[in-house]
Order: structure tokens, then sequence, then C-alpha cells
């Protein structure tokens, strides 16, 4: 490197300290940081301090922006990497159908009524039918991070969020494909070719992943953790991921979709979260790059001087892909809530409009005019979107609680509406998914009358048919507990596996009824005491089941007197359990315990429901309508 001559040291640390200034001025003013880095990002941009030709500026101005595009490119990849980690792959398998079908007519539906309105706006019709395709992608960076953020990605509402992102990544291939087409360059016959061999390259990188992620990687992880080496376990979870980022990017795939893929791969090994732990710290500092990258490309002069239509652009987007999304979810059977959700969550226009209207205007099928409109109405989505996605959240929370039709739940009894009011000390089970399902099997077959909760219509219909009063929602909302008699109820169970989860339900439970006997399970020792403290009375930890009956095993194996075991399990399960009343196992006090009953709430005859697969994901797949 010759001194600061080339730029790009100079380059990386204007924009880490510009970045570090704008989100600490954020913080401060009590605003999303991510504003703060668009903020420093245009001021220091070639659209800011750069319109000045001083040269002691050079040193608080961005000279290479494609260097910090590739760093930022950097953040991002990693940064979807993580959260591949994050989301579960079953719940995002167990609505393939939705996703797939959904997914594909909100795109076409949103491309279709978008053109129009380009028009309208006086676009001619190829740039109009671009306008369509741009504004029909949303933003898979500033989505996926704010959901991460708030803990809600594997809630139901945000894996539908990332399955449809994720459709519109591979929906870009054939977006790109079409552009030589519509300026003329390319036949039908031509733009079938390349979309076709898009199509049959993704599938082939896709397909070749998932054998990799299941036969080989895991192999080569379990040799490098054996060698006991932090280093080399983190120059392997690197190379992993942006080998596979750069081989969907070599086919024409996005470098975070293959990113993606990578996390989803390492989500289901046992060493996925100590990779996400590891890289952590680089995703944090590259994925502010990204946001600041976007503060450059805007021209705040473009904005001021034509902000009457960036905002009908902004607003026309934001409604139509809000009202698309809501309705096909509405009628696919989910409830209003979840639908409303996840329109508002994906009403941005996206980072991949900036490629797609970057190769059009390179093609001459645009102007210079059509593409920094796009540039500053797709960066004003994106850092109004953190903001927007949390507030809606908030607004439809509060109008559930006072319009029938937006609430969070559905309930289905077999008696019909009024009988079930009659319960009183029965069971309420949160989650149908392994656990919730053994629980609610032998509840059955014993007689004891209980309400179920979960978000699978499916699971719930076959319960119901069985005479149990079942409530379709989130059971870590209060109305949805309410539905279920928590005020009214014996016992509660709470099956889900999602830790937020569980301490919400909890709390609201607690809140219902503060002496409720609450049963939950965790999935690690510190979500024990937290619940131990709220009140929480008994707490079943998995692993430590798992460990203990592992341990009898193995003293009794070796012909450890069978005294001698139960002293040791005994001891143990003292020491790890909480300190909780589980210690004496009630002392018997269960047995003496009245059962719990109802008037008339006897389940039929006949064999229990199968469990739902996903349950415990807390998953809502092909619900039926009300």
């Amino acid at each position: 490197m010759h001194g600061l001559e080339d730029h790009l040291f100079v380059d990386l640390v204007t924009v880490v300290c510009a970045a570090f200034i704008g989100g600490f001025a954020a913080r401060l003013i009590h605003v999303p940081p991510v504003l703060g880095y668009l903020a420093v990002g245009m001021l220091i941009g070639p659209y800011g301090l750069g319109r000045m030709d001083a040269d002691w500026l050079d040193f608080a101005t961005v000279a290479e922006e494609a260097t910090v595009h590739t760093l930022a490119e950097i953040g991002v990849v990693l940064l979807v990497f993580a959260i591949g980690i994050e989301v579960s792959f079953r719940g995002l398998v167990s609505l393939g159908r939705v996703i797939i079908i959904g997914g594909l007519l909100q795109i076409v539906l949103c491309a279709a009524m978008i053109a129009p309105v380009g028009i309208a706006l006086g676009l001619d019709l190829t740039t109009a039918i671009i306008f369509g395709m741009v504004g029909a992608l949303s933003s898979t960076m500033v989505v996926l991070k704010t959901l991460s953020d708030s803990g809600e990605l594997n809630s139901l509402h945000g894996r539908l969020m990332t399955g449809f992102l994720l459709l519109q990544d591979l929906m870009f291939i054939p977006m790109i494909a079409m552009l030589p087409a519509l300026d003329g360059s390319g036949g039908a016959a031509s733009v079938l070719r390349e979309v076709g061999w898009g199509v049959l390259k993704a599938t082939v990188v896709i397909g070749g992943l998932a054998l990799l992620g299941i036969k080989i990687v895991p192999r080569v992880m379990s040799r490098i953790t054996l060698m006991g080496s932090r280093e080399m376990f983190v120059l392997m979870v690197v190379a992993i991921v942006f080998a596979i980022a750069a081989l969907t990017n070599f086919v024409g795939l996005s470098a975070a979709l293959g990113a993606f893929v990578a996390g989803l791969l390492l989500s289901e090994s046992d060493v996925g979260h100590w990779a996400l732990a590891e890289i952590s710290p680089l995703r944090d500092v590259f994925g502010v790059l990204f946001f600041a990258s976007l503060g450059l490309l805007t021209d705040p002069v473009f904005l001021i001087e034509n902000y009457d239509l960036v905002l009908a652009v902004v607003g026309s987007v934001v409604v139509i892909k809000f009202a698309v999304t809501s309705l096909i979810l509405r009628f696919s059977g989910y409830l209003p809530s979840t639908s409303l959700l996840t329109g508002i969550g994906l009403g941005q226009i996206g980072e991949f409009s900036f490629i797609l209207v970057a190769s059009a205007l390179t093609l001459g099928v645009v102007d210079q005019d059509f593409y920094s409109l796009v540039v500053v109405s797709a960066v004003l989505t994106m850092a109004a979107g953190p903001s927007v996605i949390a507030g809606g959240s908030k607004l439809i929370t509060k109008l559930s609680s006072r319009f029938r039709v937006l609430r969070p739940y559905r309930i289905g009894d077999p008696h019909g509406e009024e009988r079930p009011r009659q319960l009183f000390g029965h069971v309420v089970i949160c989650g149908l998914g392994q656990v919730g399902t053994m629980v609610a099997q032998e509840l059955h077959e014993h007689q004891v009358p209980f309400v179920a909760v979960d978000l699978d219509q499916r699971t719930l219909a076959e319960w119901r048919l069985h005479g149990y009063r079942t409530v379709q929602g989130s059971a870590d909302r209060q109305e949805v507990l309410r539905a279920a008699r928590v005020p009214q109820a014996g016992l509660l169970v709470i099956a889900t596996g999602d830790p937020v989860s569980v301490e919400l339900t909890a709390q609201h439970a607690l809140d219902l009824q503060p002496d409720l006997d609450i049963v939950a399970r965790v999935r690690a020792r510190t979500e024990g005491e937290d619940l131990q403290q709220m009140g929480v009375q008994e707490v079943v930890w998995p692993e430590m089941e798992a460990g203990l009956e592992m341990l009898r095993h193995a003293l009794s194996r070796y012909r450890t007197p069978d005294y001698e075991v139960d002293r040791v399990v005994y001891q143990l399960r003292e020491r790890l359990s909480f300190n909780l009343s589980d210690r004496s196992r009630r002392d018997g006090a269960d047995g003496n315990r009245q059962r719990p009953g109802s008037d008339g709430a006897t389940p039929t005859d006949g064999a229990a429901p199968a469990r739902s697969e996903n349950a415990e994901e807390d998953i809502e797949p092909a619900p039926t309508s009300d």
C-alpha cells in the first residue's frame, strides 16, 4: 500500500468513523441507529460533501464508492448467514406451499399493480414495467435484521416474511433476464432461454448445496472441532460462508442467498450457535457499512427537488405491497393479525432494485432520472422499515383489543361458544409439538379436560374432533390466553420452544391468575432461573433430563448398584433443578390435589391425534378460513 494514495484505507476509516458518530447521535436523540448511518452516508458521499471541490475535504469524503460497496457486501453476507443460523429450517419447510404459491402471486400482483402507477406518474410503458419489477422486491437485509433484533425471526409472520424474501431473491434471475427484451436487443426466445438457463443453474446449485450440507460439511466440521482449535474453527466457518456465497453469485444468484443457505445448513448442526458467536463481531462492523453505503447512493438534492414525485412513489409502492401481501395471506386462511404484520414488513423497496435498475440504465432502457428516483425511494423505505415494522406491530396489537375481526386467535369448539365457558380447573396446553402432543395424548387417555393452544389449524381440528376446545393463536398474547380460559384453569403447560414466547406466556398467565400452577419447558438453565423468579412453579429442562438418564444408563452398564445410581442421579437433580419445588416432586402433593374437571368437556372415544410436526416453532401452516 503506497501510504494512503489508493484511498482504500482512508475510505474505510472515514465510513467507520462517520458511522460511529451517526449511530451515537441517533442513540442520543432516541431514533434507530440505521437513520444515523444513512445520514452520515449521505453527508460524506459524492452527493453530499463530495459536491464541494475542496482538497481539505478529501479525508472527510468517500472517493471510491465501489470499495465501500464491496465491504458492505461482506457485511450483508455475514449478517444474512447469522440470520440463517437463527431461523428454523423445519419452520420454513413447513410453510413451503404458501411461500411458493403465495409468494409468486405476491410478486406478480405487486408488479402488475405498481406498473400502472408508473404510467400515471408519466413513465413510458417500458420504464413502467421495470418500475413494477423494482417495486415488487423487498429488502432482505433490512427485514431480516429487524426481525433478528426484535427476536421475531421464528415467529409466524417472521417466517412468512423470510420465505417471501427468499423467493424474491430467486425471482431476481428471470427479472434480470427480461431486461434485454425490453430494450429490443433480445427476442422472446432468447429471454425464455436465459430464464430457463438461470432457473436450471439455481436448481442445480441449491440441490448441490443441500447435498453438501448433509453429506460433507458435518464431517469436515467434526474433524475440525476435534482439533480443539478456535482459530481453525473460525477460519472454516468463514471459508464455508464465502465459498457458498461466491458460488451462488457466480451462477447469477445473490451472494446473500448463498450465505443464508449456508446459515440454514449450519443451523441443523451442533456447532451452529458456536459459529454465530464467533462471527458476530465481524457481522456487526461490516453490517454497518451496508447502511452507510445506502447513504452514499442517495442524492439529497434530487430528493428536495422532486419530493412530491418521491413521496408518490413511496406511498403507492408501500400501500400496494401491504394490501396485496395481507390479502393473499388472509385468503390463504391466516389470522388477520398475521396477515397484516407480514404485509407491513414487506412494504419497502429492496436492495436488489439497485442492481436491477442499474442494469437497465447500462442497457439504455431507463434514464438517469429514473435511476435516481428508484434509489432515493428505496433508501427512504428501507430507512423507515425498522420503525414501520415496530410501529405496525404495536398498532395492530392495540387495534386487536378493540376490533373483533383483528383478534389474534380463533376459537374452535365442538359444543359451540357457550358451553365451554363453564370450563373450570382444566389444563391449558400451549404448543402441540412433540412435547405438547405427548402431554395432550396422556391427558386424553386419562380423560382430563384441556384446552389446546397452537397456530397449526390442522392439528387443532383433529383435537376438536375428539371433543376438546381449541384456540388458534400465539400463546404469548394475553387475548389468546383469555380465550383459552386461563383465569379459570388449574394448570398451564407451556410446551413451546422459543424462550421469548415462553417468558411472555408465563408473564401474561400470571397476570391473569397469580396463583396459577405453571410447568414450562426451557432450553437453558438461565431461562429456568428467570422463570423461577417470575413465579413459575415447575421448570423442565430437557437437556438435564437427557443427561441424567444417560448417566443412569452408563452407571448401570458398569454394574453400579441401583441404590448408588439413584443416589447420584438424585443429587445431580437436586443441584441442577433451579431450587424449585420439583426437588421434592411436590412431596406427593399432586396426588392429594383435586383433579381438574369441567361440567361437560369429556373427550370422545378414539385414538389421540398425531402431533403438529412444527408446532414447537409456533407455525400456522395451511390454516382454514374462519
